[in-house]
This record gives structure tokens, sequence and C-alpha cells, in this order.
């Protein structure tokens, strides 16, 4: 049996679902939210021995121990059962809270821990932004200069950079209204207002060429180009997306030595999926910014025709033995 550890509204999920149906392989989703919803159940029991169930109105009651791999795709998100306590304004309280939720996801890992997975748990918990720049590097692969920094006098005033989070991005919702946090650029005035801040990351920026996008499946990669710099709206964040007017998106092609490296840097943080970011700079050489190991992967595969999803059940069907 396949498990899928995913969050609500996942089409990535959805997709993959439908075809393993049509592989006629088994398979089962716990969504994070659910869990603390209750519209999935769960149950452990230590005695005479651990069992952990899980029980659904899609699937029925499950034991956990017959499941043979597990897909890692999206799981965790506190942020999204938040949503059902909004009342709830206490820091201590939503600390609890969050503690008590990612414990209660321990718990499944635990059971879980030694089934085959695509994409380990553990691999993907301890996978930082700077590290993987750091391991990007340590194999040939450029990256930007980036620092950490909480003083201003650290940066050089003439040089332009670029912010992002150190960790991973965020949505947040304050009173209705929506904040999403971009990558963005600095200039020397803003620089300069600011003489201490809080601890936050800048890189140079690199005139690009055109951004990339590529999808990682067990040492193969999925490339495809982003025309991001012809807009002003994209141009620092192909995220910050131009409905009106989109990016050209096309399959690409990379260097074998850059499609190498790619697959190195992968096998080295232990990771057999994900989608990476680099950039194509003017000067021609390639860019390294970051892996989201369960970020999207339809915008993707659909441009490029790379039936990715057909790929990943393939890969799930393969790995349920």
């Amino acid at each position: 049996m396949i498990l899928i550890l995913s969050t609500p509204n996942d089409d990535d999920t959805n997709w993959v679902m439908e075809h393993l149906s049509i592989l006629g392989e088994k398979h089962i989703r716990i969504n994070d939210l659910d869990l603390f919803t209750g519209k999935t159940k769960m149950y452990v029991e230590l005695q005479p021995f651990p069992k952990l169930f899980v029980e659904n109105i899609f699937f029925g009651k499950v034991d956990i121990s017959d499941v043979n791999c597990v897909w890692y795709r999206k799981f965790g998100f506190f942020r999204k059962y938040r949503e059902h306590i909004r009342s709830e304004t206490n820091i201590e309280m939503l600390d609890y809270l969050k503690s008590e939720y990612m414990s209660t996801l321990d718990i499944f890992f635990e059971f879980l821990k030694d089934k085959k997975w695509l994409n380990h748990y553990l691999n993907v918990n301890q996978m930082t932004k700077i590290g993987c720049l750091i391991t990007a590097q340590e194999l040939g692969i450029k990256i930007p200069q980036t620092y950490i920094t909480n003083n201003s006098s650290n940066l050089n005033y003439s040089q332009s950079y670029i912010t992002k989070s150190i960790k991973d991005a965020t949505v947040l919702d304050i009173e209705d209204k929506i904040f999403y946090f971009f990558t963005n650029e600095v200039r020397e005035k803003k620089i300069r207002s600011y003489e201490n801040f809080f601890p936050s990351l800048f890189q140079e920026k690199i005139n690009k060429e055109y951004e990339l996008r590529i999808f990682h499946l067990n040492g193969k990669n999925y490339s495809m180009a982003i025309f991001s710099q012809t807009d002003n709206q994209t141009r620092t964040d192909y995220r910050q997306y131009n409905y009106v007017n989109p990016n050209r998106l096309v399959p690409y092609t990379l260097p074998n030595d850059m499609d190498q490296k790619i697959s190195s840097l992968m096998k080295k943080l232990g990771l057999n999926t994900g989608s990476l970011d680099m950039i194509k700079a003017d000067d021609g050489e390639y860019y390294f910014l970051e892996i989201n190991p369960s970020g999207q992967f339809r915008m993707t595969s659909f441009p490029c025709g790379y039936n990715l999803h057909i790929e990943v059940a393939n890969c799930l069907k393969n790995m349920n033995v």
C-alpha cells in the first residue's frame, strides 16, 4: 500500500492519485489538517505492541503497518490549522498548540520511519536554505554572493542586492489582508535608512537571461526556462505572476555537466525529488538559488509536456513492493 502525506487542495497530489488508480495501485491519502479537524481519525495503542490506525470515509480503517512506501508530499503546515482557531491570540497558547501539533505528526513519522520514502521526512526536515547553498558550492555549482546580517555596515552600499526569507517564505493573513513574502530588490537608499535590523538574508542581484525551474525525480531532471526578465512585474521574482501577460515557459536542456551536478546535489542532500530554482545569467553562467522539496510541479509539467504526474505515479508503483 502507498501512503501519501499531503495537505488539502494540493492539485499535484490529486493528479498523481488519479494515475495511481489507473495503474491499479492501492493507496491512501492523509492530509495534515484532517488529523486535527477529525476528518481523519487516528488511534495509537502501545500494548501489547505499538500500533497506529487511521480511518476516514474514503479508505475506511487502515493499520499503518500495512504501508509499503510513503510519499512525503506536503505535510505539517500549522498555519492551516490556525485558520480554525482565529479567536486564539495568546502567543504562549499558540506556541503550545503548535508543539502539540508537531508532536502528533512525529507519531506518524515514528511508525513510518523504516518504510520506503519518496523524500524521507528526516532529510526534508533537516534541510536548510543555507545548507543547500553551501553544498551546491562544494559541488562546483555557482551561487550568488550571500550574506546574513543584522547591520547595514556589513553590506556594500554600491552593490545591488535582493533579500528573501532565511528559511521558507510564507503567507500571512492579518485582519483579512493577505501578505506575501516574495524576493525583493534592496536599493542603497533602503540599506542606508536602517543601521540595525532583524537578521536578514541578502544576495547579490544577478542580471539574468532567464530563470530555470527544474523538477528532479530519482536522478532525472526535467527543466523549464522562464523568461521572467522581460516583465517588470516578474523581473525580480517570477512568482509575482502577471496573469494578463504571462511569462513565456519552454522546455530546457541543461548542459550535461550541470545536469550531473544537480543530481549529485540532490543525492548528497538525501532528496529523491524536489523543485530547484536556478538562474542563467547574462554572462552565460548558471547560478543555483534554492530547493523546494515539496514545490508544486504542474507548472513545469504542463507547459513542457513532461507528464510528471505519471512519472511520480510510476515511481510510487515501483516502490510499492
